[in-house]
């Protein structure tokens, strides 16, 4: 997430950062323009080698940072077994493809990034998700 911390004295700097860190530049000119409107910023950045120099990048050009990182590792298995569910019973609750919970318990294919999310939330509070879902 980006916001702004003060005026953005320096936008061509920030744009080239910003390329320089995977988005193209009419993306920064998207994302600098909602900045300038002082709305915050949901950004998935490609590849960050060092995010304390991101961090520190982007507050010397006006902008704050504030990390969300998927959870690198949920065993789906683990919190369908949890929840007493079969898999069919578990994608239909929830959602999801029963293709997908099966490659995933299975070991065929890892969940992405939003997927662990998701499941990271079913494992914590799945009534959140029920209300939501069943809305």
């Amino acid at each position: 997430m980006l916001m702004r911390t003060g005026p953005l004295a320096q936008p061509v700097t920030l744009a080239q950062r910003l390329a320089e860190l995977g988005l193209g530049l009419r993306q920064a000119h998207s994302l600098l323009n909602r900045l300038a409107a002082d709305e915050p910023v949901a950004i998935t950045f490609p590849a960050v080698p060092d995010p304390a120099a991101v961090v520190s990048d982007l507050a010397a050009l006006g902008l704050r940072v504030e990390w969300r990182c998927a959870p690198a590792h949920v065993d789906v298995k683990a919190i369908r077994e949890r929840l007493d569910l079969t898999q069919a019973a578990f994608a239909a609750r929830f959602g999801l493809e029963l293709d997908s919970v099966r490659n995933w318990e299975q070991g065929r294919y890892t969940p992405d990034p939003v997927a662990r999310i998701l499941l990271k939330i079913i494992e914590q509070s799945p009534e959140t998700v029920d209300r939501v879902v069943a809305a």
